[in-house]
C-alpha cells in the first residue's frame, strides 16, 4: 500500500492504541449511562407474587400472582399480571378467584418526574461527555502525530536523495584524470557523506516514530508518497487552504468539530432541565387499570365473571427551592457553553487566517527559491563545465556548487514548513474525519 495521508490516517486510526484505549473508556462510559437509565426503564418479563396469611380465629387467606412490568424514563409505567386467591377457615366460606389485572400509571401536565431523574443522572451524563472529548482527541492528536512525521519525512527525503546524487556527482567527476586539484573536491565528498549519514540517523528515527504512532512492525519508506509541488498546476497540494475563502474553511471547521457536537447536545440536555423545572411544579399521575375475575368459586358454587375498573390520581407539589437552584444551575450552564462555543469559534477562525497567511506566504517564498535552485543549477553546469576544461578554478567551482546544494536544501526546508501548515489546517478543520467514522 502507498503510504499517502489518507491511508496513513485510516491505519492509524484502526491500529492506535492509544485510540483504542479512549475508545473503551467511552464505551465504559457509555454502558454506566445505560446502567442508571435501566435502573428507571426495567422491563421485568417476570414478577412472581405470594402470600398467605392466618388470624387468631383460623380464618386463612393466601395469594399468589404472576406478570410483568414495564417503566420508562418519564415515569409512566404499564403493569399486567394474573393471581389467584384463596380463603378459608372456621366459620368462612371456602372462596377461590383466578384473575387477570393490569394498571398504567402515566404523568399529567407535568415532567417533574423526568427532570428528578435527569437531575440524579448529572454524573453519568459529565462522564460520558468528557469521555467522548477524550476519544475524540485521542483520534485527532494521534493522527496529527503520525501525519506529523510523515509530512516531516518526505521532505527529508528528497534532500537525503539530493545529497546522494551530489555525491555521486562528485565521485564521478573525480575520476576524470583531466581535472586538477582533486583534494578539494575529495573533501567536498567528505563533507557530503557526514551530511548523508546525519540524514540517515534522523530518517530512522522519524520512522521509528511513524511506526510507533501508526502502530505498524515496519514502514517501508520508499513507499511513502512523494508529494512534488508544482504551483503552475490548479489543483496543486494545499490550493484548498490558499484559495478557498476564509469564511467556507471555517464553516467546514465547525462543521467536522466533534467539540462542537458534544457541547450542542450538553446545551440541550441543560435547556431541557431548565424547561421542565419550569414547568413541573407538580407531579401529577394518572392511574388506570381494571381486574377481571374470570373464575370464582364460593362455597360449592360458581359465581358469575366480572370486571372492575379503577382510576386515580397522584399529586406532589415539588420544592420551590430546589426547582428554582435547577434554573439557576441550568442556566449558568447554558451560559457558560454558549461563551466555550464564542471563545472556540473565535480561536479557531483566528488560527485559520493565520495559517492561511503563513501558507500564503510560503508559497510565496517556495516559487521564489524555485527559481533560485534553476539559476544556480544553471550557474553550476556552467562553472562545472569550465572547470573540466580547465578554464575556471576549482575554489569557484566548489563554491558554485555549495551554494547550490544549500538552496535546494532551504527549498525542501521550506517545503516541509508549508506541509507543517497544512498539517495544522488539517487538524483546525478536521479533514481527517473525511475518511474515518468515528466510532462514538
Amino acid at each position: 500500500m502507498t503510504l499517502s495521508p489518507e491511508n496513513i490516517i485510516k491505519i492509524t486510526f484502526e491500529n492506535s492504541d492509544r485510540i483504542k484505549s479512549a475508545y473503551f473508556h467511552l464505551e465504559s462510559a457509555k454502558y454506566n449511562f445505560k446502567l442508571f437509565e435501566s435502573d428507571y426503564t426495567q422491563f421485568n418479563p417476570i414478577i412472581v407474587g405470594s402470600g398467605v396469611s392466618a388470624n387468631s380465629e383460623h380464618r386463612n387467606y393466601s395469594n399468589f400472582s404472576a406478570g410483568m412490568r414495564k417503566e420508562f424514563f418519564d415515569g409512566t409505567s404499564i403493569e399486567a399480571s394474573v393471581g389467584n386467591d384463596i380463603g378459608w377457615g372456621e366459620n368462612v366460606t371456602y372462596n377461590n378467584v383466578n384473575y387477570i389485572e393490569s394498571e398504567i400509571s402515566f404523568p399529567l401536565f407535568t415532567s417533574a418526574r423526568k427532570l428528578d431523574r435527569l437531575i440524579k443522572r448529572t454524573f453519568e451524563e459529565n462522564e460520558l461527555y468528557t469521555k467522548n472529548l477524550d476519544y475524540v482527541d485521542a483520534v485527532k492528536e494521534n493522527i496529527h502525530d503520525a501525519v506529523e512525521q510523515y509530512y516531516d519525512l518526505v521532505p527529508r527525503i528528497k534532500t537525503y536523495e539530493m545529497i546522494k546524487a551530489y555525491r555521486t556527482e562528485l565521485q564521478q567527476l573525480i575520476n576524470n584524470d583531466s581535472i586538477q586539484n582533486k583534494e578539494q573536491i575529495e573533501g567536498e565528498i567528505a563533507t557530503l557523506n557526514s551530511s548523508i549519514t546525519g540524514s540517515e540517523i534522523s530518517l530512522y528515527s522519524m520512522q521509528l516514530s511513524m511506526e510507533r504512532y501508526m502502530n505498524v512492525d515496519y514502514i517501508d519508506l520508499s513507499k511513502l508518497l512523494v508529494i512534488n509541488l508544482d504551483f503552475n498546476r490548479e489543483d496543486y497540494f494545499g490550493n484548498y487552504y490558499i484559495e478557498e475563502p476564509t469564511d467556507s474553511i471555517f464553516k467546514k471547521a465547525l462543521s467536522n468539530d466533534s467539540e462542537f457536537k458534544v457541547l450542542g447536545i450538553i446545551k440541550q440536555n441543560a435547556e431541557e432541565k431548565k424547561r421542565l423545572a419550569q414547568k413541573g411544579k407538580w407531579d401529577i399521575f394518572a392511574t388506570t387499570g381494571g381486574r377481571y375475575n374470570y373464575y370464582e368459586m364460593k362455597g360449592n358454587s360458581r359465581q358469575g365473571n366480572f370486571l372492575v375498573a379503577d382510576a386515580g390520581l397522584k399529586i406532589k407539589l415539588y420544592d420551590h427551592q430546589v426547582l428554582k437552584n435547577t434554573i439557576a444551575k441550568a442556566q449558568s450552564d447554558i451560559s457558560a457553553i454558549d461563551f466555550i462555543i464564542k471563545d472556540r469559534e473565535k480561536l479557531i477562525h483566528s488560527n485559520i487566517e493565520k495559517l492561511k497567511d503563513g501558507l500564503t506566504k510560503k508559497k510565496e517564498q517556495l516559487i521564489i527559491i524555485y527559481s533560485s535552485v534553476e539559476s544556480w543549477q544553471k550557474i553550476y553546469q556552467s562553472k562545472k563545465e569550465l572547470y573540466i576544461a580547465g578554464d575556471e578554478s576549482v575554489d569557484n567551482f566548489i563554491q558554485a556548487f555549495r551554494s547550490l546544494v544549500e538552496t535546494e536544501e532551504n527549498r525542501y526546508h521550506l517545503e516541509n514548513n508549508y506541509l507543517d501548515l497544512i498539517r495544522d489546517f488539517n487538524y483546525i478543520t478536521g479533514a481527517y474525519f473525511e475518511y474515518i467514522e468515528l466510532k462514538n
